[in-house]
């Protein structure tokens, strides 16, 4: 067993991993071609990367990108990899950090705003993954907030609604 293995961590060769990022991606690929079946674009007056289906796009067609690795590993496995997840037989880290995902982009976006809720997300997500640096576990999620809210908002223009939290606190 490698160092990574003995300290708890899922076998890096497991390919359950493989399987639930491979569900993922094609569950993304089905959502990136009904795309424009699930937002309405036809009312809307603004160029096409200020719309709302820029950033479903963007998102969708990563996660699709990021599961083609997996794609090809359960297609043709290594020799030595294995159906064995953990000692606890459930990915319950990914699991953890799918449901804060949901959470935080599903109710948090129009709850406590894009930035809080990528922030918090980042934040919690590494925490969960066992990341406890402060580089990581701080700095990451503050560099990766600035780089999304500085892409969406200031270069492509795309402003998110105002959050429910700053409506109750006048804000």
């Amino acid at each position: 067993m490698s160092g990574r293995e003995e300290k708890g961590n899922p076998n890096a060769k497991s390919r359950h991993h493989d399987l639930f990022t491979a569900i993922l991606g094609g569950s993304a690929a089905f959502l990136l071609v009904t795309l424009r079946i699930h937002i309405d674009t036809t009312a809307v007056p603004y160029p096409f990367y200020k719309g709302p289906v820029i950033f479903p796009l963007i998102v969708l067609s990563v996660m699709v990108l990021a599961s083609l690795p997996s794609i090809f590993r359960l297609m043709k496995p290594e020799p030595n990899a294995t159906w064995h997840l953990d000692s606890k037989g459930w990915p319950l880290r990914p699991a953890i950090t799918i449901i804060f995902l949901i959470l935080f982009f599903i109710f948090g976006i129009s709850t406590i705003g894009v930035e809080a809720s990528v922030f918090l997300f980042l934040l919690i997500s590494n925490y969960v993954l066992g990341f406890r640096g402060a580089k990581v576990n701080l700095l990451l999620p503050i560099v990766y907030t600035a780089i999304i809210v500085l892409i969406f908002k200031y270069i492509l223009d795309i402003w998110f609604p105002k959050p429910l939290l700053m409506s109750l606190v006048g804000g």
